[in-house]
């Protein structure tokens, strides 16, 4: 079958989500040709069906950035913020074979460490000591004050962070998330702070994730590299999944009430936010390894295929039952076959989206939205579907601890007996060196203002 002589849809200039993946599944079906940034073309997958082929053959689709032709032959230059945000890192999620498979055993090693009582011990903490930061005031900004510094701050306890450096990395990921003239600088500053952290850990090893990466053989950049992973896994999606669901619960009175008279069911209603308002849209990528057809379509070796999660929802959500949606978990959101999310990974983004919930609620048992809903603006983004901000208002509570709190992870462990760390058995060569570029441009379209 010839290819598509339909012009591709242009990626970074499409402002309406909402309104696009209806348009292109009914337009195209299962596959649409796009453009990524001018003059880099690829394809987005739009059917469940063959967003899980793909992700599911690694044999065939690889995920190592050196496998996209236009990235390979330097098309895509190295200030474009394809090359930033999808080159080569020294992580699972940007390799196959044999360096795949030690990173992700490292990974789910790590997570594999974690228990149960101390995540939840880690959220609820958290959870708390933010609602106490505005739990006198009556009125809060939900995104910017709670579920968006929620996740950051137990990423950061159980990287092994101690408070002030928590403090640091919130305000850091603060700047990023202002996508002003601080924004490259800050990522790079969250790097230093991650190798460092890396360094530390080889020296005096303690019970956290970064130990653990390193007492698995990784460098100092492989551990940097491989948290950075989990911060970009969990920070937007995340953040976005708590702020969707709570959103859903102000905005719809009848899946409120459910919840009044049975709390059990958040972990329903947070499972039907990842349905109608998948956080995770759309992510680049995978590359054929060599010439194929999907769905009639001719690809060729090397070319870029996009994962579309919020289309693969919503083709799905078209032949299916819609009052059995809350409790399918077919969705795509943590992927299928060898690079989907460790299930480990994916029960902490879960108990950290349906604690944050539970404890607000909880304290908080009148909040209702502060304006009305039609007026929540969404981030101008094809990658992640999340708010802007969340006001909210509520009858003024007193703060759970007036004395605060303290968390058993500091700065400086003392030396654990029961993890000691192996030689490093990788290069120590940092394939991320070179200068950055403004790496917001097609994540934000039309958002990041040219001489910033």
């Amino acid at each position: 079958m010839t290819r598509s002589p339909s012009p591709p849809i242009r990626l970074y200039q499409a402002a309406d989500p909402t309104a696009l993946w209806p348009a292109l599944l009914a337009e195209y079906g299962e596959i649409a040709p796009v453009e990524l940034e001018p003059g880099i073309n690829g394809w987005l997958l739009l059917s469940w069906r063959l967003n899980r082929e793909v992700m599911r053959d690694a044999e065939t689709y690889a995920r190592d950035p050196d496998r996209w032709a236009d990235m390979a032959n330097g098309r895509i230059g190295p200030r474009s913020p394809l090359r930033v945000l999808y080159g080569k890192y020294q992580s699972a999620l940007y390799s196959d074979g044999a360096d795949h498979k030690r990173y992700r055993a490292a990974l789910t090693a790590a997570l594999d460490s974690l228990s149960l009582r101390q995540v939840t011990g880690h959220i609820t903490a958290a959870a708390d000591q933010l609602i106490d930061a505005f739990c006198l005031h009556g009125k809060a900004d939900l995104v910017t004050q709670y579920t968006r510094q929620l996740t950051v701050t137990v990423l950061a306890r159980l990287f092994g962070l101690g408070p002030a450096e928590t403090m640091r990395i919130c305000l850091e990921m603060q700047a990023m998330w202002d996508e002003g003239p601080n924004a490259f600088p800050a990522l790079m500053r969250i790097a230093e702070m991650l190798t460092e952290l890396a360094r530390k850990r080889r020296r005096t090893p303690g019970k956290d994730l970064a130990s653990v990466l390193v007492a698995q053989g990784l460098s100092d950049v492989e551990v940097r590299d491989n948290l950075l992973l989990i911060i970009a896994a969990a920070d937007d999606p995340v953040t976005h999944l708590t702020g969707n669901t709570i959103r859903m619960l102000l905005t719809t009175p009848e899946s409120r009430a459910a919840l009044t008279t049975s709390p059990g069911l958040i972990s329903e209603a947070v499972n039907t936010a990842l349905w109608t308002t998948p956080p995770l849209q759309t992510l680049v990528g995978r590359y054929p390894i060599r010439d194929v057809e999907l769905a009639g379509v001719p690809i060729r070796a090397g070319e870029c295929l996009v994962l579309g999660f919020a289309a693969a929802s919503l083709d799905l959500a078209q032949h299916s039952d819609a009052d059995t949606m809350s409790t399918n978990r077919a969705h795509l959101t943590w992927g299928v076959g060898p690079h989907s999310c460790p299930l480990r990974g994916q029960d902490m983004a879960l108990a950290i989206a349906e604690t944050a919930v539970e404890r607000l609620l909880r304290r908080l048992p009148d909040v209702a939205l502060a304006v009305p809903p039609e007026q929540l603006r969404w981030r101008p983004s094809l990658a992640v579907r999340g708010l802007e901000s969340l006001p909210v208002r509520f009858t003024p509570t007193p703060v759970s601890n007036p004395g605060g709190t303290e968390w058993d992870s500091p700065a400086d462990p003392t030396p654990s007996t029961s993890i000691r760390p192996k030689e490093s058995t990788s290069p120590r060569s940092d394939a991320n060196s070179s200068t950055k570029a403004r790496w917001y441009a097609w994540l934000f379209p039309g958002t990041w203002k040219s001489g910033r």
